[in-house]
Protein backbone atom coordinates (compact mmCIF):
# COMPACT_ATOMS: atom_id res chain seq x y z
CA UNK A 1 0.00 0.00 0.00
CA UNK A 2 0.82 3.42 -0.74
CA UNK A 3 2.38 5.64 1.94
CA UNK A 4 4.43 8.65 0.23
CA UNK A 5 2.51 11.35 -1.78
CA UNK A 6 5.03 11.18 -4.57
CA UNK A 7 5.01 6.87 -4.05
CA UNK A 8 8.62 6.94 -3.32
CA UNK A 9 7.94 4.62 -0.31
CA UNK A 10 5.65 1.04 -0.01
CA UNK A 11 4.72 -0.71 2.64
CA UNK A 12 3.17 -4.23 2.35
CA UNK A 13 0.52 -5.41 4.39
CA UNK A 14 1.69 -9.07 4.89
CA UNK A 15 5.26 -7.95 5.80
CA UNK A 16 6.42 -10.85 7.65
CA UNK A 17 5.34 -12.90 5.02
CA UNK A 18 7.29 -11.05 2.31
CA UNK A 19 10.31 -11.06 4.69
CA UNK A 20 10.21 -15.23 4.83
CA UNK A 21 9.85 -15.47 0.76
CA UNK A 22 13.29 -12.98 0.19
CA UNK A 23 14.74 -15.00 3.23
CA UNK A 24 14.32 -18.36 1.47
CA UNK A 25 14.99 -17.47 -1.91
CA UNK A 26 18.25 -16.02 -0.36
CA UNK A 27 18.69 -19.04 1.48
CA UNK A 28 18.21 -20.90 -1.36
CA UNK A 29 20.71 -18.81 -3.60
CA UNK A 30 23.84 -18.85 -0.94
CA UNK A 31 22.87 -22.54 1.01
CA UNK A 32 24.85 -24.80 -1.89
CA UNK A 33 28.68 -24.63 -1.32
CA UNK A 34 28.78 -24.19 -4.69
CA UNK A 35 28.06 -20.45 -4.08
CA UNK A 36 31.85 -20.33 -2.38
CA UNK A 37 34.54 -17.85 -4.16
CA UNK A 38 37.13 -19.75 -6.52
CA UNK A 39 40.50 -18.70 -6.66
CA UNK A 40 40.93 -16.23 -9.87
CA UNK A 41 44.01 -16.01 -12.10
CA UNK A 42 46.81 -14.24 -10.39
CA UNK A 43 45.91 -15.62 -6.85
CA UNK A 44 42.80 -13.38 -6.41
CA UNK A 45 39.47 -13.98 -5.68
CA UNK A 46 36.71 -13.65 -7.76
CA UNK A 47 33.10 -12.70 -7.12
CA UNK A 48 31.27 -15.37 -9.32
CA UNK A 49 29.63 -18.91 -8.59
CA UNK A 50 31.24 -22.00 -8.99
CA UNK A 51 30.59 -23.60 -12.98
CA UNK A 52 28.13 -26.18 -13.28
CA UNK A 53 25.55 -24.28 -10.49
CA UNK A 54 24.40 -21.06 -12.11
CA UNK A 55 25.08 -18.12 -13.86
CA UNK A 56 28.72 -17.11 -12.98
CA UNK A 57 29.33 -13.70 -12.73
CA UNK A 58 32.80 -12.35 -13.71
CA UNK A 59 34.94 -10.27 -11.39
CA UNK A 60 35.50 -7.90 -14.07
CA UNK A 61 38.87 -7.37 -16.21
CA UNK A 62 40.34 -10.08 -18.16
CA UNK A 63 39.57 -12.45 -15.54
CA UNK A 64 37.53 -15.79 -15.73
CA UNK A 65 36.54 -17.88 -13.02
CA UNK A 66 38.10 -21.50 -13.01
CA UNK A 67 35.91 -24.41 -14.78
CA UNK A 68 35.81 -26.21 -11.29
CA UNK A 69 33.29 -28.57 -9.77
CA UNK A 70 31.21 -27.42 -6.72
CA UNK A 71 32.01 -29.38 -3.66
CA UNK A 72 28.88 -30.85 -2.28
CA UNK A 73 27.97 -31.85 1.25
CA UNK A 74 28.80 -35.26 0.48
CA UNK A 75 32.60 -34.18 -0.43
CA UNK A 76 34.89 -35.60 1.90
CA UNK A 77 38.62 -33.98 2.29
CA UNK A 78 41.01 -36.75 1.42
CA UNK A 79 44.27 -36.95 3.18
CA UNK A 80 46.60 -35.26 3.88
CA UNK A 81 44.74 -32.44 4.81
CA UNK A 82 46.93 -29.41 6.01
CA UNK A 83 47.12 -26.52 8.43
CA UNK A 84 48.51 -23.43 7.57
CA UNK A 85 49.76 -20.11 9.26
CA UNK A 86 47.99 -22.24 11.74
CA UNK A 87 44.95 -20.41 10.34
CA UNK A 88 44.05 -22.39 6.79
CA UNK A 89 42.64 -26.17 6.44
CA UNK A 90 44.18 -27.29 3.27
CA UNK A 91 42.77 -30.68 1.80
CA UNK A 92 42.06 -32.49 -1.69
CA UNK A 93 39.07 -32.84 -3.22
CA UNK A 94 38.49 -34.73 -6.56
CA UNK A 95 39.14 -31.28 -8.58
CA UNK A 96 41.60 -29.65 -7.08
CA UNK A 97 42.71 -28.27 -3.70
CA UNK A 98 40.23 -26.56 -1.39
CA UNK A 99 41.73 -24.03 1.41
CA UNK A 100 39.23 -23.50 4.38
CA UNK A 101 39.43 -20.89 7.06
CA UNK A 102 39.01 -22.20 9.87
CA UNK A 103 37.76 -18.89 12.08
CA UNK A 104 35.22 -18.45 9.38
CA UNK A 105 34.17 -22.42 8.80
CA UNK A 106 33.76 -23.01 12.31
CA UNK A 107 31.83 -19.73 13.21
CA UNK A 108 28.93 -20.85 10.67
CA UNK A 109 29.12 -24.35 12.19
CA UNK A 110 28.60 -22.76 15.44
CA UNK A 111 25.95 -20.14 14.48
CA UNK A 112 24.07 -22.83 13.08
CA UNK A 113 24.53 -25.40 16.04
CA UNK A 114 23.17 -22.46 18.42
CA UNK A 115 20.17 -21.44 16.50
CA UNK A 116 19.09 -24.85 16.71
CA UNK A 117 19.63 -25.05 20.60
CA UNK A 118 18.02 -22.07 20.68
CA UNK A 119 14.94 -23.37 18.61
CA UNK A 120 15.20 -26.08 21.08
CA UNK A 121 16.41 -27.00 24.87
CA UNK A 122 19.42 -25.48 24.65
CA UNK A 123 23.11 -26.46 24.36
CA UNK A 124 24.78 -29.20 26.58
CA UNK A 125 26.66 -27.96 28.82
CA UNK A 126 29.80 -27.93 30.45
CA UNK A 127 29.66 -28.27 34.72
CA UNK A 128 32.24 -26.68 35.65
CA UNK A 129 35.01 -28.57 38.60
CA UNK A 130 35.48 -25.34 39.76
CA UNK A 131 32.84 -22.37 38.74
CA UNK A 132 34.16 -19.24 37.72
CA UNK A 133 33.39 -15.64 39.47
CA UNK A 134 33.15 -13.25 37.07
CA UNK A 135 32.26 -9.42 38.39
CA UNK A 136 30.12 -7.23 36.07
CA UNK A 137 28.41 -3.74 35.98
CA UNK A 138 24.76 -2.83 37.42
CA UNK A 139 23.42 -2.61 33.98
CA UNK A 140 25.20 -5.91 32.73
CA UNK A 141 23.71 -7.40 36.13
CA UNK A 142 20.68 -6.07 34.61
CA UNK A 143 21.15 -7.68 31.17
CA UNK A 144 22.13 -11.26 33.16
CA UNK A 145 18.88 -10.92 34.86
CA UNK A 146 16.71 -9.94 32.37
CA UNK A 147 18.16 -12.48 29.37
CA UNK A 148 19.23 -15.48 32.09
CA UNK A 149 17.29 -17.98 29.73
CA UNK A 150 18.86 -17.01 26.34
CA UNK A 151 22.62 -17.76 28.51
CA UNK A 152 21.20 -20.83 29.71
CA UNK A 153 20.01 -21.98 26.46
CA UNK A 154 23.89 -21.55 25.30
CA UNK A 155 25.44 -23.03 28.13
CA UNK A 156 25.43 -20.74 30.56
CA UNK A 157 24.09 -21.30 34.17
CA UNK A 158 24.81 -18.97 36.24
CA UNK A 159 24.05 -17.11 39.97
CA UNK A 160 24.18 -14.31 42.41
CA UNK A 161 27.44 -14.66 44.41
CA UNK A 162 28.18 -11.11 46.17
CA UNK A 163 27.96 -7.38 45.30
CA UNK A 164 28.86 -7.09 41.36
CA UNK A 165 30.26 -10.58 41.15
CA UNK A 166 28.26 -13.88 39.98
CA UNK A 167 29.21 -17.54 39.91
CA UNK A 168 28.93 -19.52 36.82
CA UNK A 169 28.21 -23.25 36.93
CA UNK A 170 27.84 -24.50 33.51
CA UNK A 171 29.62 -23.33 30.18
CA UNK A 172 29.57 -24.33 26.92
CA UNK A 173 32.51 -26.04 25.56
CA UNK A 174 32.67 -25.76 21.87
CA UNK A 175 36.54 -26.51 21.42
CA UNK A 176 39.28 -26.79 24.16
CA UNK A 177 40.84 -23.23 23.97
CA UNK A 178 37.14 -21.88 24.84
CA UNK A 179 37.83 -18.36 27.06
CA UNK A 180 34.59 -19.13 28.58
CA UNK A 181 34.78 -16.01 30.93
CA UNK A 182 35.53 -14.01 28.78
CA UNK A 183 33.10 -14.76 25.92
CA UNK A 184 30.13 -14.81 28.35
CA UNK A 185 31.45 -11.02 29.40
CA UNK A 186 31.79 -9.90 25.96
CA UNK A 187 28.05 -11.15 25.46
CA UNK A 188 27.02 -9.34 28.46
CA UNK A 189 28.09 -6.31 27.39
CA UNK A 190 26.23 -6.46 23.88
CA UNK A 191 23.10 -7.32 25.73
CA UNK A 192 23.69 -4.06 28.21
CA UNK A 193 24.40 -2.07 25.17
CA UNK A 194 21.33 -3.41 23.27
CA UNK A 195 23.39 -4.41 20.54
CA UNK A 196 20.82 -7.03 19.37
CA UNK A 197 17.75 -5.25 18.73
CA UNK A 198 14.38 -6.02 18.53
CA UNK A 199 13.17 -9.37 18.92
CA UNK A 200 12.19 -9.81 15.45
CA UNK A 201 15.76 -10.86 14.99
CA UNK A 202 17.27 -10.53 18.30
CA UNK A 203 18.51 -14.67 18.59
CA UNK A 204 19.80 -14.45 14.60
CA UNK A 205 22.29 -11.75 16.26
CA UNK A 206 22.59 -13.54 19.48
CA UNK A 207 23.67 -16.60 17.77
CA UNK A 208 25.85 -14.45 15.30
CA UNK A 209 27.63 -12.95 18.18
CA UNK A 210 28.12 -16.03 20.34
CA UNK A 211 29.18 -17.64 16.71
CA UNK A 212 32.15 -14.98 16.25
CA UNK A 213 33.17 -14.80 19.78
CA UNK A 214 33.66 -19.03 20.27
CA UNK A 215 35.04 -19.75 17.18
CA UNK A 216 38.32 -20.95 16.89
CA UNK A 217 40.66 -18.28 15.94
CA UNK A 218 43.12 -17.54 13.12
CA UNK A 219 46.81 -18.17 14.72
CA UNK A 220 45.32 -21.17 16.97
CA UNK A 221 47.20 -24.41 15.96
CA UNK A 222 44.83 -27.53 15.45
CA UNK A 223 45.23 -30.84 15.84
CA UNK A 224 44.58 -33.33 13.18
CA UNK A 225 41.39 -35.30 14.07
CA UNK A 226 39.71 -31.39 14.72
CA UNK A 227 40.91 -30.29 11.14
CA UNK A 228 38.97 -33.51 10.11
CA UNK A 229 36.17 -32.72 12.55
CA UNK A 230 35.57 -29.11 11.53
CA UNK A 231 36.18 -29.48 7.70
CA UNK A 232 33.22 -32.57 7.90
CA UNK A 233 30.75 -30.13 9.59
CA UNK A 234 31.62 -27.37 7.50
CA UNK A 235 30.27 -29.26 4.27
CA UNK A 236 27.27 -30.83 6.34
CA UNK A 237 25.99 -27.15 7.37
CA UNK A 238 22.93 -25.39 5.80
CA UNK A 239 24.67 -22.84 4.82
CA UNK A 240 28.40 -23.82 4.29
CA UNK A 241 29.99 -21.45 1.97
CA UNK A 242 30.09 -18.06 4.15
CA UNK A 243 30.58 -17.15 7.90
CA UNK A 244 28.02 -14.90 9.45
CA UNK A 245 29.20 -11.63 8.13
CA UNK A 246 28.98 -12.76 4.71
CA UNK A 247 33.33 -13.29 4.36
CA UNK A 248 33.74 -16.92 2.70
CA UNK A 249 34.62 -20.17 4.39
CA UNK A 250 36.41 -21.87 1.78
CA UNK A 251 37.73 -21.71 -1.99
CA UNK A 252 39.29 -24.19 -4.34
CA UNK A 253 42.12 -23.87 -6.44
CA UNK A 254 41.74 -26.40 -9.38
CA UNK A 255 44.20 -29.07 -10.76
CA UNK A 256 43.30 -27.86 -14.17
CA UNK A 257 45.28 -24.41 -13.08
CA UNK A 258 47.94 -25.71 -10.98
CA UNK A 259 49.02 -27.76 -13.99
CA UNK A 260 48.76 -25.03 -16.32
CA UNK A 261 51.52 -23.24 -13.59
CA UNK A 262 53.47 -25.69 -13.75
CA UNK A 263 53.44 -26.28 -17.10
CA UNK A 264 51.30 -29.74 -17.69
CA UNK A 265 48.61 -28.29 -19.53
Amino acid sequence: MNVHPAKLEVRFREKFFVEKVVEEAVRRALGPLAAAASLGVGGQGSGGAWAGVGVAIPSGGAQELFPVEPLTPGTRPLAPLLQVFDTYLLFQTDSGVAIVDQHSAHERVLYETVMRQLAGDGAPAQRLLLPLTVEFTPPELDAIEAHRELLRRVGYEIEPFSGRTVVVHTAPNPHPRFDAARCLQELVADLAGGRFGGWANRLERFSATFACRAAIKAGQRLELEEMRELVGRLLTATLPAHDVHGRPTIVQLPKDELERRFGRS
